[in-house]
Formats: structure tokens, sequence, C-alpha cells
């Protein structure tokens, strides 16, 4: 490809193309037909341009290593099949159960200290004694 057809797609501002041809070589850039090069812009910009309700985009410091963590909530436009078959994996099914049991206990905790720093008692001790009492009696332990 020649400077003069990179330069022909970069005077349109197109982004995308400008990008793509920095990050391979001029070599392969060449070999690529403006029919390849319309087609490689369609995909990527219908991967690109897809815009959730929510989009959370966390990275997590962890020693020496950083996690990161994406929650990302908007309309299903996947086939039915897809969206069914990724839902109900295992991992994503035990992630999932992690992630309520994570968030249940956040709660909890968010939930216990306004009462400490509101000095509500919301579970009184006497009350907390008798629902253990009858527990015993249901499970005869």
């Amino acid at each position: 490809m020649s400077r003069k057809r990179l330069t022909k797609y970069s005077s349109k501002n197109e982004t995308f193309l400008q990008q793509f041809f920095s990050c391979i070589p001029p070599e392969v850039a060449a070999t690529f037909t403006d029919a390849q090069l319309t087609e490689l812009q369609k995909v990527f910009k219908e991967r690109v341009s897809k815009r959730h309700a929510v989009d959370i985009r966390l990275s997590i410091p962890f020693i020496k290593k950083h996690f990161y963590l994406v929650f990302l909530l908007g309309k299903e436009k996947r086939s039915q099949q897809n969206a069914k078959d990724t839902i109900f994996t295992p991992v994503n099914n035990i992630l999932l159960i992690r992630y309520c049991l994570v968030l249940i206990t956040f709660l909890l905790a968010a939930l216990y200290i306004v009462e400490m720093v509101l000095k509500i008692n919301t579970f009184p001790y006497n009350q907390i004694q008798e629902s253990v009492k009858y527990l015993r009696d249901i499970f005869s332990i």
C-alpha cells in the first residue's frame, strides 16, 4: 500500500483505519484491498459501537498483579440459542453465585454499619436467643 493510499484514508478522518494501519507492518498493510478494508471497518465498527446501559470497568491491584472486573448491562442482541448456551455454563453459574454472595455480604455489612451509626437495634439479643431456641426445637439439635 503506498503512502498516498494511507494518507487517502487519514484525510477522511477514519480513525479506525489509522489505528489499524499503525498496528500492522507497512508491507502487510499494502496487501489489503479497498473491499477488504471496508469489510474490516464494518465488522469492527459494529463491535465498537455497541453501547451498554451500564458499563463498569475496574482494575483491582492484588499483591504484585492487577486484575480487572467488567460489569456490562444492556439489551440482548444475540440470537436466542447463542445467549442460552453462554448463560448456563457451569463456570458462569459458579461466578453468578459467588457474585450474589459477595453482594449480599456487602449489603448486610452496610446495613450493620448504618445500624451501629444510628444506634438502631434491629435484632435484639433476646430475639436472637428465641430464634435459636426455636430452630433447635425444630431440628432437635
